[in-house]
């Protein structure tokens, strides 16, 4: 897609400040609704009486069907947040079509192929990154602040865990369904499709849109020491969609990364594989240098592929 092309598709798209104000609240609204909604899912399904005590993770854990609760109310929580608050905001709000949201008809299948591979061959490139995030240190006049983000982040991880700790196949599939592909249309309609969207509305310049849209998708997570690796992420998500033009191809990438985590978790448990393995802790530099090569030169074959022409999609 070229810059000119998508800015002529813009140019019924409401104006990008008051559009970013009106999103920000309703997906604000959405987050307060979702999550009250999951806290009752999961006091109801997890058989306790309150989530307030000294530890709410650890009666959740405790309780009979803690998990079933708990990821029921991660998949409100993500649905009402991202779903439901970004269809609201594109057919009531904008008063458009879902398709309206893509520039291009949807790629053909050895474009998906080639993101496959892209999103396997950056894994220990990621997963180095990983590693040197999680040992930043701040100053010690900023001891508090990284007191508060370790905790968050143990927190955080605690409840990953107990997520991703399946019984099942059927816990699997489960979790797949809400952390793989209710996270990964989710997120990639509000942050690709919407936010970034807007920004480019308003910026003129596809690289600031994408960058600024990835620093938010990864600060909203609140993992601080995982922040470097999900806003490459993100940021790569957003190439994807301003060089395919289609939605389709970022929402595809995001189910394939985070469903891949769910099924590395899953033989994780099962016996199957350690938990080095699905941390990817410990790359080895020659890994992470072919991992470099590998994405690049995928990187560059998929936009020579996607600057086919495809046609355009019409209001």
């Amino acid at each position: 897609m070229s810059f000119d092309s998508i800015l002529q598709q813009l140019r019924n798209d409401r104006p990008a400040l008051s559009s970013l104000l009106i999103l920000l609240g309703i997906v604000l609204i959405g987050m307060v609704i979702g999550n009250i909604l999951g806290a009752i899912a999961l006091v109801m399904t997890s058989g306790i009486n309150e989530l307030m005590g000294t530890n709410p993770t650890e009666m959740v854990i405790k309780s009979k069907n803690g998990w079933w609760g708990l990821i029921m109310a991660q998949g409100l929580a993500e649905f009402v947040t991202f779903i439901l608050a970004g269809v609201f905001f594109w057919k009531v709000v904008e008063k458009k079509k879902l398709i309206v949201l893509n520039f291009n008809h949807t790629p053909q299948a050895f474009v998906f192929i080639t993101m496959v591979a892209t999103m396997l061959a950056a894994m220990p490139l990621m997963g180095y990154i990983q590693e040197i995030n999680a040992q930043m240190k701040l100053p010690e006049s900023l001891h508090a602040v990284e007191d508060f983000m370790r905790k968050t982040e143990d927190q955080l991880a605690e409840m990953t865990e107990m997520l991703t700790d399946f019984k099942s196949f059927g816990h699997m599939l489960v979790g797949f369904v809400v952390i793989a592909i209710f996270a990964g249309v989710g997120e990639e309609l509000v942050f690709r499709g919407l936010l970034q969207r807007k920004l480019y509305l308003g910026l003129k310049n596809p690289h600031l849109a994408i960058w600024l849209t990835a620093i938010i998708f990864s600060a909203i997570h609140f993992q601080f020491y995982g922040f470097l690796p999900r806003m490459l992420l993100g940021a790569l998500f957003g190439y994807l969609f301003y060089w395919s033009g289609n939605l389709w191809l970022p929402i595809a990438a995001h189910i394939f990364n985070n469903g891949f985590a769910v099924v590395m978790y899953y033989l994780y448990h099962e016996g199957h594989i350690s938990k080095e393995v699905v941390d990817m802790n410990e790359v080895p530099l020659s890994a992470v240098l072919i991992s470099i090569v590998l994405v690049f030169g995928l990187l560059w074959y998929l936009v020579q592929q996607t600057k086919r022409p495809q046609g355009k999609i019409s209001e």
